[in-house]
């Protein structure tokens, strides 16, 4: 971590060493309610008493992985983020890859891939699902349907909805944030974090790093950076290719190593593909009830999945995404008895 004195600690010491460092991870803080029921996340953690060294260590890891930039984050969810605790402590990972869990969930089930769903027809007695593949056009009919679209798609109008959605559903749809994000993915034919480090937040721009290759019995190491929200609109800027040696050039100047070079690397952002158009939502300040809002069914045939229609503290998460799976399926059956 480094730290505002341009010291560089392992967590564990600026947290010890560092007592207003500690408050923007541990979020141990006297929570008061909201001006006027919520308010931009800087102008609350500004009340609260934070320093400008508090609010630019915010930016870098809370709001980063938040997916947008303090001044568009609400406050009063991200009180229930800071405080929840029904999810579990940590961060985890699924050593054997995502794809297990996806493999796992599909299991027994007839899935078609490659399938671009175009129109969604709920006008009649059962919901007619207009899409096409290589080979042409397609039509899937179902008694109910569960959409599981990313908010990005949802907000796109790619496909098309007959009768148009609900004013109040439509309109949730659209205020809600779906956020920029990128990644930076750099492949080298050494090691190259220092012995024992696996991650590390940087002052500059992208802010946060890690190494998937960390604690892997592999020749060389992979490393990724991690930007989103203003962070990630200035890389994207750049372009690819210029973003690339922007996050090379930062990575550099952290490991004091002027001379790395990586064997590969890729620029990748979700804000550019199309059946994604973004990383993960964000409530916008007043916005509390809208992820509910866009989980709620429409006249018993649709209904509705993915991490923008999770709680607030569980959205913008596998776990959260995988919940409302779930919870969207206990939905339909509900309907069925």
């Amino acid at each position: 971590m480094r730290l505002a004195d341009g010291s560089l600690k392992t967590m564990r010491e600026a947290r010890q060493l560092h007592p207003d460092f500690d408050l923007t991870r541990s979020w141990a803080l006297n929570f008061v309610p909201p001006k006027d029921g919520d308010e931009p996340l800087t102008d609350y953690l500004r009340g609260l008493g934070f320093s400008d060294d508090q609010i630019q260590y915010t930016r870098r890891s809370w709001a980063n992985a938040a997916c947008e930039a303090l001044e568009r984050i609400s406050a009063a969810a991200s009180i229930q983020d800071m405080t929840d605790t029904t999810a579990g402590e940590g961060d985890f990972r699924i050593l054997a890859g995502y794809d297990t869990l996806i493999e796992h969930v599909a299991a027994g089930l007839e899935i078609h891939l490659n399938t671009v769903v175009k129109r969604i027809d709920w006008s009649g007695s059962d919901v007619r699902v207009e899409a096409s593949n290589a080979v042409g056009d397609l039509v899937y009919r179902a008694d109910r349907v569960v959409i599981a679209l990313p908010l990005g798609v949802l907000q796109s109008g790619k496909v098309i909805f007959s009768p148009a959605l609900p004013a109040e559903k439509q309109d949730a749809i659209d205020r809600l944030i779906m956020g920029v994000a990128i990644k930076l993915l750099y492949v080298f034919d050494q090691r190259v974090l220092p012995s024992g480090i696996g991650a590390f937040y940087s002052p500059h721009n992208p802010p946060m790093w890690w190494s998937p290759t960390f604690t892997r019995e592999v020749n060389g190491e992979a490393i990724t950076a991690f930007a989103t929200g203003d962070w990630a609109r200035e890389l994207i800027a750049l372009g690819d290719e210029a973003a690339l040696q922007a996050g090379l050039d930062v990575l550099r100047r952290e490991l004091g190593l002027p001379d790395l070079q990586p064997i590969a690397s890729h620029f990748m952002n979700w804000a550019a593909e199309e059946f994604s158009l973004g990383g993960y939502s964000v409530v916008p300040v007043g916005g509390m009830n809208l992820r509910a809002q866009i989980a709620e069914p429409v006249n018993s045939k649709l209904f509705w999945a993915g991490e923008h229609t999770a709680k607030n503290p569980w959205a913008a998460t596998v776990h959260g995404a995988y919940a409302s799976g779930k919870r969207a399926a206990s939905e339909i059956l509900n309907k069925a008895d």
